[in-house]
């Protein structure tokens, strides 16, 4: 069932500069985890933010729930939409405790209803004995769950989160991640979030769409995103991708590395740019071979290699951690795309 609508939403700040979000038009499901990824300035808190009410769209409609929240009719505020948030500084209040916290926006239950909700609410973010310690008396961690906690108290039907893990260390941040997750789920609670990291998108997210410029580039299941980029954009910004040049022939696109297939339905004697990711990338030391490592960087769970080709190009392979090649090695460079993505040249 869809829960979320917009459609062609602009918004803009000032006459005179591009609008910050530029005729978007998606939908979620209920109970779905939607990442909106992008690069700073792409629109992606603006998103948020007209979502919530706390923006009001130039143009364009967000419907929750059947019911239109902004639109040529009018406008819903914020605290009717039944939409929780969850900022990226969690924005507790230091002068009162973690219950009180999650209560406040319990006002129009009873005090025993109110009571039950927040045990109930603490309990499942695992913050059951922390009830009466204040947020500075936590850790980041326990700090976000408890901005969770607070966000899913009044049951809404949609919570959003803008950057919910930035202000956390790396392994923190995966356990947090994994965290959040298990309670959208468990709760069936729609999510939508914000984020500029990759791996936390397509580790959450049932669908990413990716903005640039304040419009939606592509809304996909990540590994579409990943796999069969719609845009050049969405490619470039979405793993790491290096472009090659090919010529389409009568037997396939002819690259520096060999012929892969024309899956574009391209015309012969076109120029293309053939999408090449790190992983569609080996290569053999070779004392006649015509590439050289330049580069490697060594990762812990890989080793990355930078290779430049005779033309000039560079193509990055990625290899296991226990590759160990030092720079200045010829090698023989060799394609094996599973997914050929082409794009005009």
């Amino acid at each position: 069932m869809e829960l979320l609508a917009l459609d062609r939403v602009t918004k803009r700040y000032a006459p005179d500069r591009p609008p910050a979000v530029d005729a978007l038009t998606l939908t979620v499901e209920q109970g779905e985890i939607l990442a909106l990824l992008g690069p700073s300035g792409c629109g992606k808190t603006t998103t948020l933010r007209l979502i919530a009410g706390f923006e009001v769209p130039d143009s364009g409609r967000v419907v929750i729930r059947g019911a239109t929240m902004a639109g040529p009719e009018g406008w819903i505020p914020p605290e009717a939409r039944g939409v929780g948030i969850v900022f990226q500084d969690y924005a507790l209040f230091p002068h009162l405790t973690v219950a009180e916290n999650v209560g406040f926006g319990l006002h129009h239950f009873g005090r025993t209803a109110r009571q039950e909700r927040i045990s109930q609410i603490l309990e499942l973010v695992g913050l059951g004995s922390f009830a009466r310690r204040y947020p500075h008396e936590l850790s980041g961690g326990q700090q976000q769950r408890v901005a969770v906690a607070r966000a899913l108290a009044p049951a809404p039907a949609l919570i959003l989160l803008d950057e919910p893990f930035s202000n956390l260390d790396a392994y923190l941040r995966a356990q947090m991640r994994d965290e959040v997750e298990r309670i959208l789920r468990n709760t069936g609670t729609t999510g939508i979030f914000v984020t500029h990291d990759q791996e936390e998108a397509f580790t959450l997210a049932d669908r990413v769409g990716v903005l640039n410029e304040g419009r939606l580039e592509q809304l996909d299941a990540p590994e579409t995103i990943y796999h069969h980029p719609a845009t050049l954009f969405v490619a470039e910004f979405v793993g790491a991708a290096n472009f090659i040049p090919g010529l389409v022939t009568p037997y396939g696109i002819v690259t520096e590395l060999g012929v892969v297939a024309n899956t574009g339905a391209w015309k012969i004697g076109e120029k293309v740019k053939v999408m090449i990711r790190p992983d569609d990338i080996t290569f053999v030391p070779s004392s006649v071979g015509d590439g050289m490592i330049i580069r490697r960087d060594f990762r812990g769970s890989e080793t990355l290699y930078c290779i430049r080709l005779p033309s000039g190009h560079r193509v990055h392979s990625s290899q296991a951690s226990s590759s160990l090649y030092p720079n200045g090695t010829r090698v023989r460079a060799e394609v094996h795309l599973i997914h050929v993505v082409t794009f005009p040249a």
